[in-house]
């Protein structure tokens, strides 16, 4: 347990009921008797803490420098790469090794994932994927698995949507292999299952941030395997030959399509290398194609707030967390004057008995005289001189470390949540959700509820049936609630021996793309998905 730096307090001014007490310059008549004048009673209600006011200040934007990240919109992480030359391919026809000089952009650290592309179906501005191609878009445990069954167009739809665009070969590229031309993300060592989801080692796809060991110079993850990404250019083989070398864009059209990087789920070693290129005609949609996306300003929207608890640790290496339960007690003072006696009789309550931080003040010249190691409520002081009594307390709380939101700091002597001085521009927000300038972020609407997490992360329910975001597996079933949770035991699930893996879960109508997210119930017994309103 430890101590929040709220300290609050109820103080009474002893004067005006001393002051009526007091003997008047008009000599009172003898027959008259002074009644006792008695008040009631009441508990003084505990006085909130002032609200501070957070003042918006103008920033640039976060650093442009290897190793920057910064959280977006739709709960990704922008990671930042820095403008200058690096080299660009690695021998081949369509293939040859050359130093293209590119400008500042921002790139998701992790393919779009099924969960983020819902938020563009759901604002109306994609179109659902394959359903083939993707059959766990609206299963829970694949919520952060890379959307696949996804053509060009719509790749780009999301990108456009989130206000940015899919990168060109080279920024993808760069990315991957760094300024020194790494021949891997990770390096020039050979590709293995700790680096990547390739060869079938697993055989599907898998959450995008698995594989942290194969994170690239930038801290991009997933730059190879598990799903191959679309990007902006039209391929042409002999394009890097006569194209620009600063900033390429590809070339205008081609009949052969739109290019591909990165690997699959299926690839072998040899597809493993970041600089080989793919392509395919651009209506084309698979089961192991996905995208990712370029930014070049970080700060048109603000970011996704992160109020609610998270558990484990996230690809920025985020600490591990739980919510807190904060325990404030009530303090009070009650005041008893007694006119004929001319004194004051001075109640301090406190709803917590003993209270180790309860302290008064104000009563030293009471009777009797006050003593400091007294923890004990309530406690009286009869008093005969004007005085301010005042009883002060502090706040305390249970539980773990708290993961802060975006602005900021965790201030490990406190446990509160400390402003950390820096603001964002941008106050734009994605449909259905509010810009709180307070935070300066973007939550969501008060009506929808909260139906949304950061990348890597499930909504669930905490013991206590709170919404939460989770690490998969993490979430405990509570029926009391309709969003989507997780089942006790994954083992009961098909497909899932031992009970050691999420679970994968089936729908009960297969043209229920969204269901258990936007419209549908989770029935964790069966661990099914039930749709409300199945998509035509």
């Amino acid at each position: 347990m430890k101590h929040l730096r709220l300290t609050f307090y109820v103080s009474a001014m002893l004067l005006v009921l001393l002051s009526a007490c007091a003997p008047q310059s008009t000599p009172t008549p003898t027959a008259v008797t002074q009644p006792t004048e008695t008040a009631t009673l009441m508990p003084v209600p505990t006085e909130a803490p002032a609200t501070p006011t957070l003042v918006p200040v103008v920033l640039s934007g976060p650093p442009m420098k290897v190793g920057s990240m910064w959280p977006y919109v739709d709960g990704s992480i922008l990671v930042a790469v820095p403008g200058g030359p690096f080299t660009m391919g690695h021998g081949g026809s369509d293939n040859p090794e050359h130093t293209v000089t590119l400008s500042d952009f921002w790139i998701y650290q992790t393919k779009v994932t099924n969960e983020q592309y819902a938020l563009c179906v759901k604002a109306g501005k994609c179109k659902a994927p394959d359903q083939i191609d993707n059959i766990g878009y609206s299963d829970v445990a694949h919520y952060n698995d890379p959307v696949t069954g996804v053509t060009w167009d719509q790749a780009s739809s999301y990108c456009s949507f989130v206000h940015g665009a899919l990168p060109t070969e080279a920024q993808w590229e760069k990315t991957a292999r760094g300024p020194n031309g790494l021949i891997y993300p990770w390096g020039n060592g050979n590709p293995t299952c700790d680096y990547l989801n390739f060869n079938n080692c697993v055989g599907k796809t898998t959450n995008v941030t698995t594989y942290p060991q194969g994170q690239s110079y930038y801290h991009a993850l997933d730059m190879e395997g598990n799903a191959f990404e679309w990007v902006a250019d039209w391929y042409n083989a002999l394009y890097y030959k006569t194209g620009p070398l600063q900033d390429p864009l590809g070339p205008d059209s081609s009949a052969l399509g739109r290019s591909i990087r990165s690997s699959g789920y299926k690839s072998n070693a040899d597809q493993t290398p970041a600089s080989t290129r793919f392509f395919d005609l651009p209506n084309s949609h698979r089961r192991d194609l996905g995208f990712r996306c370029v930014v070049l300003d970080p700060t048109y929207f603000a970011p996704l707030c992160q109020s609610v608890g998270l558990y484990g640790s996230g690809p920025t290496g985020s600490s591990s967390s739980t919510p807190l339960t904060v325990n404030c007690p009530k303090v009070g003072i009650g005041l008893t004057s007694v006119c004929k006696a001319g004194k004051v009789t001075v109640t301090f309550t406190d709803s917590l008995s003993p209270d180790p931080n309860a302290a008064i003040s104000g009563v030293s010249s009471c009777s009797p005289p006050p003593d400091p190691t007294n923890k004990n409520f309530p406690q009286s002081y009869d008093c005969t001189s004007s005085t301010t009594a005042k009883i002060t307390s502090v706040c305390t709380y249970t539980g773990g470390t708290t993961q802060c939101g975006h602005h900021y700091t965790l201030d490990s002597t406190t446990g509160m949540c400390k402003w950390d001085g820096t603001g964002t521009q941008g106050n734009q927000c994605l449909p259905g959700y509010n810009y709180d300038p307070a935070n300066q972020c973007c939550s969501v609407q008060p009506s929808t509820g909260l139906d949304f997490c950061p990348v890597g992360t499930v909504l669930g329910h905490d013991a206590h049936g709170n919404a939460i975001c989770v690490q998969n597996g993490q979430a405990q079933p509570d029926p009391s609630h309709s969003e989507p949770v997780l089942p006790p035991n994954p083992a009961t699930c098909v497909g899932q021996p031992g009970g050691t893996q999420p679970p994968v879960c089936t729908l009960t109508a297969a043209s229920c793309y969204n269901s258990c997210r936007y419209g549908g119930t989770f029935d964790p017994k069966s661990c099914t998905c039930t749709c409300y309103n199945p998509l035509p």
